[in-house]
């Protein structure tokens, strides 16, 4: 429902006044005209580009300090992207900082080098009444630029978040709009379209930007678009498309720019002299998309590629780059394949032959010799957004499926759990040399087995937890405990997937990059300066703001990725930070608190 703003009127006017107005009528300016006047000139477009350089996101932010400050949606400017503003004046500048940021409630506070911008007012989302009149200004994908009337019509919570529920036009594009009310005051700041209803968005109430501003931590953009990046020492990206890695995971999506969408990611240092054996556990976003692996691959356009494609099994040899120099020597469907859940996919190589496996089950065996060596990774085509986890290469990589008699074998163990208690602990032990096929099989004999199905997912959290226990204890055994390994392993005990060597050679990183700004005959105070600009300033390491009681907060592999956490996960950080540059922090534990400080060498 769109409403007009009440014109004020004097009581006291006589009758010929009063029909003077009225006849006055149609040269009065409109006040909603007016506003949008007024707010346009602090509203600017906010596009994010792919390492391509490519629009990759559009949306509306609004200017809050005179300084350089803009603040918009956090979906709008995406993961690893820079980020250009359109200002009111129609020049162009490109974010220098993310001032502020929370994924929480989908806030992201931009800096700009410009100075004498028109800041909008803060308004209070207390005050705020179901029913109000609100205007938004920004410009939606579909128009250069818009104003919307309407009003506020209630609350609604989405994801643990109370939402201002607003009954106007919301498009495309509209994310990170303002929502002002009659004095232009922000209220709120457009994230969702109601995909439902005609006419229905939702806005953020702005004491959540409020608060974010309360602390920022302010990051270069350079480091921003280093976030979630692939190891450029282990990967090369041909073709482009959006390549990066969280939770252990390699992460895929967009179009590569060779023909079809083709996009490779090769790892740069795998030995391939066959034989040797590649695997790689993948997972499409769409069934209808093709993703998985390429071997004998020359750093361009030669590879044979072995993926689900459109729900068929597929070798393809790609001799070049477009479709006729394509040849598909294989593409059917297969039974092995778990469509919507993550399979494994495996390569066998030798030096005459190879032999293509999903989910442990043969599926090709191919003589074609026309590509003999290369590189070894991933591929992905046509835009599809896929996961990938536990990519190996190497000779004779055990299998992640049992054989017949190991499956005999843990077929026999699991018959003596009981439907109504736990597995006892001689069981637990009798698993111990299955433990990487646990999880799969007892996951399938949950299903065939519904009345032991609980039982028996709790014998593989039983076994997993046993096997992380064991090397927990074995870690604190040592004579110097490695306290960051220690710290990774307690974050595997709820997540099988998280592996420890990759968030270990991150912080190896970030101590590199410290290191790299340093003099050869640094000292002690230099060293921790550099350590708190990197930590605190330039990456932005800081304590949890909405969801302090998150388990995320207390796994070490999540501080890292999303750079927030309890007090004493980022002193384990901090502390492990300092070791590798030579300092020495010491931890300490306060009533409620836990604290670190720095033991100079000389007192």
């Amino acid at each position: 429902m769109l409403l007009l703003f009440a014109l004020p009127r004097n009581a006291g006017t006589a009758r010929a006044d009063e029909q003077k107005d009225e006849d006055a009528e149609t040269t009065k300016p409109d006040p909603t005209e007016a506003m949008a006047a007024r707010i346009r000139k602090s509203v600017v477009i906010v596009r994010a580009s792919g390492r391509d350089g490519r629009n990759d996101g559009h949306g509306t932010g609004f200017v809050i300090s005179k300084d350089g400050l803009i603040a918009t949606a956090r979906h709008v400017i995406g993961d690893r992207r820079s980020v250009e503003v359109e200002l009111p004046s129609g020049k162009t500048a490109s974010a220098t900082h993310i001032h502020a940021i929370t994924e929480s409630v989908d806030i992201a506070v931009l800096r700009v080098d410009a100075n004498n911008l028109t800041p909008l007012e803060l308004g209070e989302a207390d005050r705020i009444r179901d029913g109000q009149s609100v205007m938004t200004v920004g410009y939606p994908r579909t128009t250069q630029y818009s104003f919307y009337r309407g009003l506020v019509s209630g609350r609604h919570e989405i994801d643990g978040l109370q939402m201002l529920k607003l009954a106007m036009t919301v498009e495309p594009g509209s994310s990170g709009e303002p929502v002002v009310d009659e004095q232009g005051r922000v209220l709120g700041i457009v994230t969702l379209k109601s995909t439902i209803t005609a006419n229905e968005g939702y806005a953020v109430p702005v004491n959540h930007l409020k608060t974010l501003l309360e602390k920022p931590t302010e990051m270069p953009i350079s480091r921003w678009m280093r976030i979630g990046a692939l190891d450029e020492g282990r990967w090369d990206i041909v073709f482009g498309a959006n390549w990066r890695q969280r939770a252990s995971r390699l992460l895929v999506d967009g179009y590569g720019n060779s023909f079809g969408g083709r996009s490779l990611c090769l790892q740069k240092l795998a030995n391939t002299q066959p034989p040797y054996d590649l695997e790689v556990d993948v997972r499409l976003e769409d069934e209808s998309g093709a993703a998985g692996l390429a071997f004998h691959a020359d750093g361009n356009n030669r590879h044979y590629g072995f993926y689900p494609s459109a729900g068929n099994i597929r070798l393809t040899r790609f001799n070049g780059p477009d479709l006729q120099s394509w040849t598909i020597l294989h593409n059917e469907p297969h039974p092995a394949w778990n469509a919507g859940e993550w399979n494994t996919i495996r390569v066998h190589v030798e030096e005459d032959f190879f032999e293509c496996y999903v989910n442990g089950e043969r599926a090709i065996r191919s003589r074609d010799d026309a590509l003999t060596s290369g590189k070894v990774g991933l591929a992905v085509f046509r835009g599809t957004g896929a996961m990938f986890r536990r990519f190996r290469v190497g000779k004779d990589l055990p299998s992640g499926f049992p054989d017949d008699g190991q499956i005999a074998q843990m077929t026999q163990i699991v018959n003596a759990v009981s439907a109504v208690r736990p597995a006892p602990q001689e069981v637990v032990t009798k698993m111990k040399p299955h433990a990487r096929f646990a999880a799969r099989f007892l996951e399938q004999q949950a299903e065939q087995l519904e009345l032991k199905a609980k039982r028996m997912r709790q014998l593989a959290a039983d076994v997993h937890a046993d096997q992380i226990r064991t090397q927990l204890l074995a870690e604190l055994k040592e004579e110097e405990p490695d306290l960051l390994m220690a710290a990774l392993l307690v974050a595997v005990l709820d997540n099988p997937e998280i592996e420890p060597a990759t968030y270990v050679r991150r912080v190896e990183q970030l101590a590199r990059e410290a290191a790299s700004d340093l003099p050869d005959d640094a000292s002690e105070q230099q060293r921790l300066d550099t350590l708190n600009r990197l930590f605190f300033k330039e990456y932005g390491f800081r304590g949890s703001r909405y969801e302090y009681y998150t388990r995320s907060n207390s796994y070490l592999n999540e501080v890292v990725d999303d750079r927030e956490g309890l007090p004493i996960a980022l002193s384990v950080l901090y502390m492990e930070l300092g070791r590798r540059l030579d300092l020495k922090i010491s931890g300490m534990g306060l009533p409620g608190h836990y604290v670190v400080q720095h033991q100079p060498k000389n007192g």
